[in-house]
């Protein structure tokens, strides 16, 4: 721990244990893009829901590791202030280690949006080609009938 100008104490060692923490999170979230990746290429519905679900759950220990690491954050100039070298250097490398895996999971998600919406678009538009044919198709149909009867006794 480190005394800071402000009578407070930083706690270096749970810093790096959050940091740890929020890292192997993030391996595991970007383990779970990857396979989300190959589902979307594979038009794996069912696996994909549950690799959605499976984030999710990462997602949700990522928000509970970011409100701990608040307190660090909110004094983020003097908590590398104080730091020493090491400390400082550890930190750093973890960080852009971090925004590293974050960048890397947001494009590859951006890509599978992309690929998903290019589906909807082609299934949209193989839906609606779809409602053209079956119109096409009845014109030529033949007229059924008017209801009631078909055969009339005339007298004449």
């Amino acid at each position: 721990m480190t005394r800071t100008g402000t009578g407070g104490m930083l706690d270096y060692e749970r810093l790096g244990e959050l940091l740890e923490e929020q890292e192997t999170l993030f391996l595991r979230l970007d383990a779970l893009s990857k396979r989300q990746s190959g589902l979307v290429r594979a038009e794996e519905t069912d696996d994909l829901l549950q690799v959605l679900q499976d984030r999710q759950h990462v997602v949700e220990a990522l928000e509970g590791v970011s409100r701990s690491i608040e307190p660090f954050r909110s004094r983020w100039d003097e908590v590398m202030s104080l730091a020493r070298p090491d400390q400082r250097e550890r930190v750093r490398r973890r960080v852009e280690r971090l925004a590293e895996l974050a960048s890397e999971i947001a494009a590859r998600d951006e890509s599978d949006r992309r690929t998903l919406e290019q589906r909807r678009d082609g299934l949209a538009g193989d839906l609606a080609g779809l409602g053209r044919a079956r119109g096409a198709v009845s014109a030529y149909r033949p007229k059924a009938p008017p209801a009631g009867a078909r055969f009339q006794d005339r007298e004449g």
